[in-house]
């Protein structure tokens, strides 16, 4: 990494600052902005087990714990921690001029993925809380040249931006709402720049190349990271699913509504022994592209119903027409005309809100 030296250690990444440098961090452990830090760590919070365990009564004296184990003194220090193998960061550097711009980024949210917003985890009282939990994408971001103060902030709003953007592009769903996640409930950022550098930069708006470049490395970096440890990219999201993992649509949800409407369903041939027997046709379809294409697109009108962009009524009449004329079944052959009209003209249908109607198409569809 140009300009900035790190190393692995003991399963934690150390960095090493070159000369003085203005430091802004999200961490307990000397978080804010300083100037008198030597170092940069980002521990691995598993400390060799399958279970975070902390270190001390909070998670600044966990981290002064972790940080005193390597042999360096917490007063020059800042840390982020990470159930992620440190090890399979992703770096990425940048340049224009004589502006350097290096990201390294350690990611990992199927756990832990959440949107801003969303239902909290933890009330902090008196310094007290709940163990944190594993899945975080922690950003450290080395600028060499010396950034003012407010441009140290707005580098930090470009950061977060940049990982939602590259978390948000994956589809990621959060683990406590419908939402699309916008990172994890743990994550850290930290910020370097050089007190010694040639210039001050005054901006880092989305505008200024200085945001550009920040922009650029950590949503590459975060996208790269969130590969090299969940293998989250294209090939993987690709499947309904993952798709319809955040909805609460599964094959065990499928098997519920089929059995809670059996006879409705034995009515028209849809008959499936067990639960596995329907989860096996499922994974038939799991990733066939047409499948993962259309339920893609209603997730999206159910989406927009929860922003309130769209009327739920119209969105469900497309919705349905949407499935029926784009589930192909086999050559020549879609998912309306497998059935008689009366399927898709009933009490029950018309009753169901729309992640019902998914599950009800979907069954007929596999069926």
């Amino acid at each position: 990494m140009s300009h900035l030296n790190y190393r692995q250690l003991e399963g934690n990444t150390i960095f090493t600052f070159p000369g003085k440098t203005k430091v802004l961090s999200t961490s307990p452990l000397n978080g804010g902005i300083t100037t008198n830090l030597k170092y940069a760590l980002n521990i691995n919070c598993m400390n060799g087990a399958y279970e975070c365990e902390m270190l001390g009564d909070t998670y600044e004296e966990d981290l002064k714990a972790h940080v005193r184990s390597l042999d360096i003194d917490p007063v020059f220090a800042t840390a982020l921690s990470t159930a992620a193998w440190t090890e399979l960061n992703a770096v990425k550097e940048k340049s224009y001029l004589d502006l350097t711009v290096t990201a390294m980024v350690t990611a990992g949210i199927d756990s832990n993925g959440m949107c801003a917003g969303d239902p909290s985890s933890y009330y902090e009282h008196e310094g007290k809380y709940e163990m944190i939990i594993p899945g975080t994408i922690n950003i450290f971001l080395y600028i060499n040249q010396n950034l003012t103060d407010s441009a140290m902030l707005r580098a930090l709003v470009i950061a977060s931006e940049a990982k939602a953007n590259a978390v948000s592009q994956l589809l990621l769903g959060s683990n406590y709402s419908e939402e699309i996640a916008t990172g994890s409930g743990t994550d850290g950022t930290v910020i370097a720049s050089n007190l010694e550098g040639s210039h001050t930069l005054t901006d880092a708006s989305g505008h200024s190349k200085l945001g550009e470049l920040v922009g650029c490395t950590v949503k590459e970096a975060v996208k790269e990271a969130l590969m090299n440890q969940t293998a989250a990219c294209g090939a993987r999201q690709f499947q309904v699913q993952i798709r319809t993992a955040r909805y609460g649509i599964t094959p065990g949800s499928l098997w519920d509504f089929y059995f809670c409407h059996i006879n409705f369903f034995k009515d028209y041939g849809i008959a499936f022994s067990c639960a596995a027997a329907l989860e096996h046709k499922f994974s038939c379809i799991n990733r066939t592209s047409n499948v993962v294409l259309c339920v893609s697109l209603y997730l999206h009108l159910m989406d927009q119903i929860r922003w309130g962009l769209i009327m739920e009524a119209e969105a469900k009449r497309e919705g349905k027409r949407l499935l029926l004329n784009g589930l192909f079944v086999k050559k020549d052959t879609f998912l309306e005309n497998t059935y008689p009209k009366q399927a898709w003209n009933n009490p029950l249908l018309q009753s169901l809100d729309m992640k019902q109607q998914l599950e009800y198409l979907l069954l007929f569809f596999m069926g």
